[in-house]
């Protein structure tokens, strides 16, 4: 009797022991904030600072407070900048900074994708300027994608404002029943 409790103890000791440690080296989840993303697939050769902007119903007009900064480091390849929304604001509308330095060389925009909640809405290179405008320090030419810069005297702010044709898509990709 005393071999068969000393038996159950030895097994009750080694399954709680078992169990402690599996808690303890199993992997931890890393929770991401649910964040409406704009990810850009580009080609850019120079360091830079691109910047996106943002409204959503309660903006009126866009602002430096609701921005999202992304430093880009220059690559002669491709590469994917995503920009997060904070958590909690689903934009109706954003703009896009593709440069801050004016010695910036033209770069190619593959692709732009809006994503949320895994809904997604990619716009590829051949379709930019139907849901985008390049503003007076952009030309834009859609058969390359390339965004070459224009220099305006000490002025300088190349960005791409939306068309009304993304506002159902976006509103799409936030999970607005339409």
């Amino acid at each position: 009797m005393k071999k068969q409790l000393i038996f159950i103890n030895l097994v009750l000791l080694t399954l709680f022991s078992s169990c402690k440690n599996k808690e303890e080296i199993a992997p931890v989840e890393e929770v991401k904030a649910n964040t409406f993303d704009v990810i850009v697939d580009l080609k850019i050769e120079k360091d830079d600072e691109l910047i996106l902007f943002y409204k959503d119903p309660s903006i009126a007009y866009f602002d430096a407070k609701n921005t999202v900064y992304n430093g880009v480091k220059g690559n002669a390849e491709s590469q994917i900048i995503t920009f997060s929304i904070p958590e909690g604001i689903l934009p109706n509308d954003i703009r896009f900074d593709v440069s801050s330095k004016k010695e910036q060389t033209p770069i190619i925009i593959n692709s732009i994708t809006l994503s949320f909640e895994g809904r997604i809405f990619k716009i590829e290179q051949k379709d930019i300027l139907k849901y985008f405008t390049p503003n007076e320090f952009i030309k834009f030419d859609e058969t390359k994608g390339e965004a070459s810069f224009i220099k305006n005297g000490e002025s300088f702010d190349p960005y791409f404002l939306t068309k009304p044709t993304i506002y159902p898509e976006i509103e799409r990709v936030r999970g607005v029943k339409l």
